[in-house]
C-alpha cells in the first residue's frame, strides 16, 4: 500500500517531486490499511509537512539548473 503526495518545484510540468509512504511488508500494509479517515488526514498531513520541507531545499537548486 502506499500513501503519497506530489508537488511541482516550479509553475511548470517537469519538476514533479513525490513523496511516498510504503508499506514493505504485510502487517505494515495492515496497519496502513486500518486508518481511520481522521489519521490517514494527519498522515496525509505530516507528509504534506516533510514534502513542504524538502521542496524548500530542491527550489533553490533547481532554479539554478540549466533548462532543457
Amino acid at each position: 500500500m502506499d500513501v503519497s503526495i506530489d508537488r511541482y518545484l516550479d509553475d511548470g510540468k517537469s519538476s514533479l517531486v513525490t513523496l511516498v509512504l510504503r508499506s514493505r511488508s504485510t502487517e505494515m500494509h495492515s496497519v496502513l490499511s486500518a486508518l481511520d479517515a481522521e489519521q490517514k488526514a494527519a498522515v496525509h498531513k505530516a507528509l504534506k509537512t516533510a514534502l513542504d520541507d524538502i521542496v524548500a531545499v530542491l527550489q533553490p537548486v533547481a532554479a539554478g539548473m540549466p533548462k532543457t
